[in-house]
């Protein structure tokens, strides 16, 4: 038995219309199935690419959102802003490191635990604000602080709450 089941497009999903249609449908059936056993679906928006991906562009997030929004409204799902938590901390830290550094698209360890806050919250409604967890001491307290806070602002702002 589960409450919540959370998917996740490929990286490629809003590559072309083709892939987006793919994406939709493919929510569409698992929805469906995770309904009937009882759970309910959630989607987890993945982050843009960043350079050297060569196939980076600036605005990339804007297309995530749209596929992300539209799929999760048309199947009744919670979508779980990480894609735009990684934009908000590159704006508000434009030297932060989110993401690996060989291929622009996987996150790096400061991006997970980016992610992990944000799915958290999403799922949980609290925020991680204040958590001690710091990956056994390997993010120094800052930068912690500094994603907590992110993802605090980012879903507390996606879900319209204040």
């Amino acid at each position: 038995p589960f409450e919540v089941v959370v998917l996740q497009g490929g990286s490629g999903a809003i590559l072309s219309e083709q892939r987006r249609a793919k994406f939709l449908a493919a929510v569409k059936t698992f929805a469906a199935e995770i309904k009937k056993a009882g759970g309910e679906t959630a989607l987890y928006m993945t982050h843009a690419y960043v350079k050297p991906h060569k196939q980076f562009k600036p605005g990339m997030i804007d297309d995530l959102v749209k596929l992300y929004v539209e799929t999760g409204n048309a199947v009744g799902a919670l979508v779980i802003p990480v894609g735009l938590a990684f934009e908000e901390a590159y704006r508000r830290k434009p030297g932060i490191v989110l993401h690996k550094a060989f291929d622009g698209t996987h996150p790096d360890l400061n991006g997970t635990f980016l992610a992990a806050c944000v799915v958290y919250m999403s799922l949980y409604g609290q925020s991680p604000v204040g958590n001690s967890y710091d990956y056994y001491g390997k993010i120094d307290k800052e930068t912690v602080r500094f994603l907590q806070q992110v993802a605090h602002d980012t879903v507390t702002r996606f879900y319209g709450k204040s």
